[in-house]
């Protein structure tokens, strides 16, 4: 079984079709700025509907938080342009045929069909995952976790100085534990 890229990873690159057709390299997507990549299941179906329109309804929301977004599945290049159209979704759609970027990113597919997932870049690496999206609330709960962060440590971040050691306290000597007897 597969298993999903941890944070901290480098994000995976790919070659995947907009939806006129044209060959998008993934990596040279994610290399900067703030991405949030959304693999889906299928365009046009209820759950996948309600997750695109969710994450189109909070756009200026996301756009504010510096959040670009990415949506992949393995539909095919016209699909995607009819679900975009039609949902009026502001945001690029690739097509994943092949399966090469779920299998990049770990994630398990069944009968062609990718398990739905959700991976924060910054610069490049994954800052968050949710490997269980709530289809209508993606985004409230990105927004959340984007509000909640500067509480949280980044990947790689040092402690300051004294974090983590051992306090001598000031009236407790060194060495063994002093006994009675």
């Amino acid at each position: 079984m597969r298993r999903a890229l941890p944070v901290g990873s480098r994000a995976p690159s790919a070659i995947l079709l907009d939806p006129e057709g044209r060959r998008v390299v993934l990596g040279d997507l994610l290399a900067s700025g703030r991405i949030l990549l959304y693999f889906y299941p299928r365009a046009h179906t209820p759950f996948c509907t309600r997750q695109a329109c969710n994450l189109r309804d909070h756009g200026e929301e996301l756009a504010r938080g510096e959040v670009r977004v990415i949506g992949i599945s393995s539909d095919s290049p016209r699909r995607l342009a009819s679900f975009q159209r039609r949902h009026d979704l502001p945001f690029l759609l690739l097509s994943d045929r092949s399966g090469e970027a779920a299998r990049a990113f770990g994630l398990p597919s069944f009968l062609g069909f990718v398990k739905r997932a959700s991976f924060l870049t910054e610069e490049g690496v994954i800052v968050w995952r949710d490997l269980h999206p709530r289809v209508g609330a993606h985004a409230q709960d990105l927004l959340r976790m984007l509000e909640a962060r500067p509480r949280m440590p980044l990947p790689g971040a040092e402690d300051p100085p004294g974090v983590g050691e051992p306090q001598q306290q000031p009236d407790c000597p060194p060495g063994p534990w002093p006994t009675d007897g």
